[in-house]
């Protein structure tokens, strides 16, 4: 009999327990059970490093099967533990340096005194504070660099074609309202709950050999519930494991660019509940990234975000379009296009961005800021 919960489905897993070293390989789906196979040689026996197949051989009466459930409830103390273990990574650690065995430790049921467990609670006991920004410092040219990809210069470079972008042209466009007016009913009914939210928003801009302002476990939060929610609801529970590994890697990767972070916050609480990631190059300005909790998603913030976005750039001198980027569904892509946003293929005829990065209004090269 059965007696886990119905929120508990099964992941196949490979851990390989060798001389004290944890490995952790996403294999298969399996119907009713997760399966882990544990090797751990005796002293004396073949290292992991060796690289003779009779020496894999000679190890399989070693293995032990252990099947293992993965709980995808997604806790505040769950996300906290993820976030610990991958700060560990980040802190240069090898032995966290896998986030598999990280899901495992945190979302699976292994045994209390297991290494991996061990790990997760190891990894807690040095968790900094909720908004304590612990990312990596990069120089503003490196992280101008790392931008790039994101941002689609493969295709302004003309080394390969990315995917269509959701462009919104300024013109005959000169003041936000012009933009709500050509807008269908519902979308300005929309517009006009999101400006009726109670929450508050704070501009924080990503500075050259500094933490990144989002790099914090109160952001780490609004970055995995957004990619759980994106991926189970398209998914189902079939996309749970997949959102945890992509909302970890988009978290690093937008913690490494530059730009402006606009931060909403509960108004209530303070809590931290959505950041919208901007990027002004040349006269074009990205809408890079979007991540929010579930709050925020029921309280209109990411078509907030949109509004503010077109109003700041309107205000801006020299700004001639506003680019949302690619979208990863066909009805994302007909949201955007709701509220003006066409899905350009070659988009570089219309969004350009030639010329450098802007701070605080100014193109980098006109700036004598310290920290660039």
């Amino acid at each position: 009999m059965n007696l886990l919960p119905s929120y508990y489905r099964p992941l196949f897993f490979l851990l390989f327990f060798v001389q004290n070293v944890v490995v952790v390989s996403f294999v298969q789906k399996h119907n009713n059970a997760v399966t882990f196979h544990r090797k751990k040689y005796n002293e004396g026996s073949p290292s992991s490093s060796s690289s003779s197949s009779s020496s894999s051989i000679g190890a399989q009466d070693k293995t032990q099967e252990i099947s293992v459930f993965l709980d995808m409830q997604l806790t505040d103390e769950k996300v906290t533990s993820l976030f610990a273990w991958v700060s560990r990574a980040f802190a240069g650690e090898g032995e966290y340096n896998n986030l598999m065995l990280a899901i495992a430790a945190i979302f699976g049921n292994l045994p209390k005194d297991s290494d991996p467990v061990r790990m997760a609670e190891k990894a807690l006991k040095l968790l900094p504070p909720e908004e304590e920004c612990v990312g990596d410092l990069y120089s503003i040219q490196e992280r101008e660099d790392n931008s790039m990809g994101a941002m689609g210069a493969a295709q302004w470079t003309g080394r390969f074609k990315t995917r269509p972008h959701a462009l919104l042209e300024l013109k005959n466009i000169t003041t936000i309202d012009d933009w709500v007016k050509t807008l269908p009913r519902g979308c300005k009914r929309t517009i006009k709950k999101a400006l009726a939210q109670d929450f508050t928003v704070t501009t924080k801009s990503i500075l050259g050999d500094k933490p990144a302002p989002h790099s914090s476990l109160a952001h780490f939060r609004c970055v995995i519930a957004h990619e759980v929610r994106l991926l189970t609801n398209m998914h189902g529970d079939e996309g749970f494991l997949s959102a945890l590994a992509e909302g970890v890697s988009r978290y690093v990767g937008t913690t490494h660019m530059t730009g402006d972070i606009r931060e909403y916050r509960n108004a209530t609480t303070g809590a931290v509940i959505a950041i919208a990631h901007e990027v002004r190059k040349g006269s074009t300005v990205r809408g890079q990234w979007f991540y929010a909790t579930d709050e925020a998603a029921k309280n209109y913030v990411w078509f907030h975000s949109v509004y503010s976005l077109i109003e700041r750039s309107l205000e801006a001198d020299g700004v001639t379009c506003v680019d949302l980027g690619p979208s990863g569904s066909d009805a994302f892509s007909e949201l955007k296009a709701k509220y003006g946003f066409q899905s350009i293929d070659d988009w570089t005829t219309v969004a350009d961005y030639s010329g450098d990065f802007y701070y605080n209004g100014s193109p980098r090269k006109a700036n004598k800021f310290p920290w660039f």
